[in-house]
């Protein structure tokens, strides 16, 4: 089936929702809905989950260690594993969001119907997103499941009685949040990782709305990079700056701000801090603790919701038709 008739099909199967009288977030939820069907249907997805829940289950093989180091090198694998594994997923699939849809010429179907670029993108973002935190929500289930077993094998029981207590009492986990002492602070780093991932998830979408899967790519994860060094570069300025004012005192004359200290502070601030976020992963290894500040969440939906509307005003001035090949025709909105 084209995608264009899969869109079309979706778009009418929100006529009967709850949200029908609302033209702009049925066109959105249709293409959410899309996009989320098609992105399940990547073979990439399948491979870089097996390749997460593989690294999850083998992350206490060092059995040497003691019982306290061991839950640390779990604990800290499994983040990891979460982060990178969701963010390849936002990379592989989101860069080429845009690019299929002009490979496949139904780009130019979905832009003559009563649907908007805005809502068109913000869908392919909603259904993206959602992509990325069902496969967050089995990664962190299976997560769990990897610290109770670990914890549970250290008492008697059978291996099969073990196993199916940690699959039972991860659930609980899910449901009721940290239920159990072992897996304390764990479901908040979840959520905060959630949060960066939704900044991430939008950059991939605004770079693919203007260049190639590849470049888009290589943007998205300079941009994450830069963003986990983002505190890095705040101090490298502030390096920079205190070093030119220790020469221009000792010269004894007037400051004057090397360019590159200006060009690192403005970097640091248009860049997300990311850091922010991956330090409650530190806290729940070594502290055992989680501090949620409101204003992370707040800085992590107001960043996101910019970037989205940057993706927004790029992706309405492209000029589809001359893309297609018809040069001089204006672009439509």
């Amino acid at each position: 089936e084209p995608a264009e008739d899969r869109l079309i099909n979706a778009y009418e199967q929100t006529q009967d929702a709850p949200w029908e009288r609302d033209p702009v977030m049925r066109e959105i939820i249709a293409i959410a809905r899309n996009t989320f069907k098609e992105a399940i249907r990547n073979r990439i997805l399948y491979i870089i989950l097996i390749f997460a829940l593989i690294l999850i289950a083998f992350s206490g093989v060092l059995s040497e260690l003691s019982i306290t180091e061991q839950m640390k090198v779990v604990k800290s694998l499994g983040f990891m594993s979460i982060n990178f594994f969701a963010m390849a997923i936002a990379v592989f699939v989101g860069v080429s969001l845009v690019y299929n849809e002009l490979e496949k010429k139904s780009i130019y179907t979905i832009v003559s119907k009563p649907i908007g670029r805005g809502q068109f993108l913000i869908g392919k973002y909603i259904g993206l997103l959602l992509t990325v935190y069902v496969n967050v929500l089995l990664m962190s289930y299976f997560f769990l499941v990897a610290i109770h077993y670990y914890t549970g094998r250290q008492g008697e029981g059978s291996f099969l009685g073990v196993l199916g207590g940690s699959f039972g009492k991860a659930l609980v986990d899910l449901f009721l949040w940290n239920h159990y002492a072992v897996t304390a602070n764990i479901m908040q780093v979840i959520v905060i990782t959630c949060m960066e991932l939704m900044i991430v998830t939008a950059f991939s979408v605004l770079y693919s709305s203007f260049s190639t899967p590849t470049l888009s790519m290589i943007f998205t994860v300079l941009t994450f990079i830069a963003g986990r060094l983002n505190e890095d570069i705040i101090r490298f300025s502030e390096q920079i700056y205190r070093n030119a004012y220790k020469a221009a005192r000792a010269a004894n004359v007037p400051l004057e701000v090397p360019l590159s200290c200006r060009l690192t502070n403005v970097a640091a601030h248009i860049v997300p801090n990311l850091g922010a976020f991956s330090k409650t992963v530190e806290q729940a290894i070594y502290e055992n603790r989680v501090q949620i500040w409101p204003g992370t969440i707040l800085y992590g939906l107001l960043y996101t919701a910019g970037v989205l509307s940057l993706s927004i005003l790029i992706f309405m001035r492209r000029n589809f038709k001359s893309e297609r090949g018809d040069p001089g025709t204006s672009p439509c909105c």
